[in-house]
């Protein structure tokens, strides 16, 4: 009996690290740098990626990121300021654009964040509380929205030399139509909402273009939530009492966490670059602040089976399996394939209790592999009928 597998490799689970608003922009007002980093820094000793490869990424280096980029500069970042910034436009810095070429070559992926992510009501004010409207709550019309978004398409296409296949919505903010927009803009999948106290995930597509709804379940900061400070002081005197829970706090997160691995579920892992912003409160989710979460998180996720992807790898390969149907005869495994997106390099897993051996059309021999308790293989597939003959098995 054969079957296709419900996560790439047989994996119980796949896994993404996602970052918010990496940007060629830099604020200061830390005596650190890498605290102050948007993406400004690149891969430089100071910077804020470098500080998360040294205390995350060397010790679980299988971690896959999804950065999500605005392609303007950004507008959380206040002109009216009174400390010091830069801020560009994605293409703007060479140095900038060789930074996001080299995340791609590790293995990362650059991701679609609107254009400048949005607008102060008043700019005078500093907060963001209430006073901010978010890029996808701004559009007057369809038309405009996807003028814009298409936009930033053909600028990450110009300059990262590939196409980008989704992203996220600013804010996780929509208003009536902004789905519209993301799928007349053909993108593949889209974080449109977050949820952290779903516990279980169902493939679910919205539009036309059945674009994958991509979830956003589990926080970085889960770990050290009620613990450090934030700038705010009547929250931060709070905190100073809520501290004390937080070995409790985190009895429950790890309860949660493993919750999603035991059902299968994405388990995504929401972060943003910097914890600086224009009024000098600390940015909510952000790798410096919450690296002790982090760690601990990988730490337990290191001891699972896990497949660590992208958001752009994961949604392929729910695509690739929500339309392909696999039936098999005695000498044959058949999968057929409906790729009428023209995705390239598509993978599906097929799983079986007992050992197969597979030859494919140009007579490559295939040997299944043991993985999270049932014999595996990786067949690259194309649109239309697959056919594999079954050279070996043990019923």
């Amino acid at each position: 009996m054969y079957k296709i597998s419900k996560w790439y490799n047989n994996f119980q689970s796949p896994s993404v690290l996602m970052i918010d608003d990496l940007s060629d922009a830099y604020i200061n007002i830390y005596d650190k740098s890498y605290k102050n980093d948007w993406g400004y820094l690149c891969n430089q000793e100071d910077s804020a990626y470098n500080f998360l490869k040294k205390h995350v990424l060397s010790t679980f280096p299988n971690i896959k990121i999804t950065f999500f980029v605005p392609y303007l500069k950004h507008n959380v970042i206040n002109d009216n300021t009174p400390q010091e910034y830069k801020k560009y436009d994605v293409g703007e810095r060479e140095e900038f654009t060789i930074f996001l070429l080299s995340l791609q070559n590790q293995g990362h992926e650059i991701s679609h964040h609107g254009s400048h992510h949005g607008k102060y009501i008043d700019k005078l004010n500093l907060s963001t509380y209430n006073n901010f409207l978010h890029e996808w709550e701004l559009f007057s019309n369809i038309e405009e929205g996807i003028k814009i978004t298409k936009n930033g398409q053909k600028i990450f296409q110009k300059y990262l030399k590939k196409s980008i296949s989704g992203g996220k919505f600013c804010g996780y903010k929509q208003i009536e139509n902004s789905l519209e927009i993301i799928d007349k803009c053909n993108f593949h999948y889209w974080c449109d909402s977050v949820n952290y106290t779903s516990k279980n995930y169902n493939f679910s597509f919205f539009g036309n273009n059945k674009v994958v709804s991509f979830p956003t379940n589990f926080a970085g900061n889960a770990f050290v939530r009620l613990s450090y400070k934030t700038g705010d002081e009547k929250k931060d005197k709070k905190k100073r009492i809520l501290k004390f829970l937080q070995p409790f706090y985190n009895i429950l997160q790890y309860k949660n966490l493993n919750q999603l691995y035991l059902n299968g579920h994405i388990i995504s892992i929401q972060e943003h670059i910097s914890p600086a912003t224009s009024s000098g409160l600390t940015q909510s989710a952000n790798i410096v602040s919450d690296i002790e979460s982090l760690q601990k998180i990988y730490k337990f996720l290191a001891k699972k089976s896990i497949w660590y992807a992208t958001c752009d790898e994961i949604a392929k390969y729910i695509y690739t399996k929500e339309n392909s149907v696999l039936s098999f005869t005695q000498e044959h495994i058949i999968i057929e394939f409906n790729n009428y997106k023209e995705l390239e390099e598509t993978i599906i897993t097929v799983v079986s209790e007992s050992f197969f051996e597979l030859e494919d059309k140009n007579n490559n021999k295939i040997s299944s592999t043991w993985n999270n308790k049932q014999f595996t293989i990786n067949l690259s597939i194309t649109n239309g009928i697959n056919k594999f003959k079954v050279v070996d098995k043990n019923v």
